[in-house]
């Protein structure tokens, strides 16, 4: 019996040792490699009906630009500018589309002298450099 509760006693410190280091605040982040093919013949959209992808060689912007939104995003200087109306869906595509990587950033240039950086965070989400989050249904190779 003095043998079952050392056993039983040994069982329940391991169990909540194990909780404690499971439980610990250590944040756990992956890290996640930009790479250039993350982008051919994608389409990355966010929350504020803004994208941006390449097709066939040319870097597509498209979205909505809406002069009061409380969140900025770094589409928003390209879109006000091929925007008509406050809250007009428009769409410009660029040439001379240049993407480099950089462990988990993009850059990408193009002309019109178009400068874009955005950080990988997740397997199919990217940053900009406002903090504003694109999403791609298409999981990149």
């Amino acid at each position: 019996m003095k043998h079952l509760r050392r056993s039983l006693f040994t069982v329940f410190l391991l169990s909540i040792s194990l909780l404690i280091i499971g439980c610990s605040n250590e944040p756990t982040t992956e890290n996640y490699i930009a790479k250039v093919s993350d982008f051919e013949d994608n389409i990355f959209s966010s929350s504020q009906n803004q994208s941006i992808g390449l097709r066939e060689g040319e870097l597509r912007v498209s979205g909505i630009y809406d002069k009061e939104a409380k969140i900025k995003t770094s589409l928003d200087d390209i879109i006000s500018t091929i925007s008509l109306e406050n809250g007009d869906q428009r769409v410009k595509t660029f040439s001379n589309v240049k993407i480099t990587t950089d462990k988990d950033k993009y850059t990408i240039t193009a002309d019109d002298g178009i400068n874009l950086v955005f950080t990988k965070v997740g397997k199919r989400i990217i940053k900009d450099e406002k903090g504003v989050e694109y999403r791609t249904a298409k999981q990149p190779e």
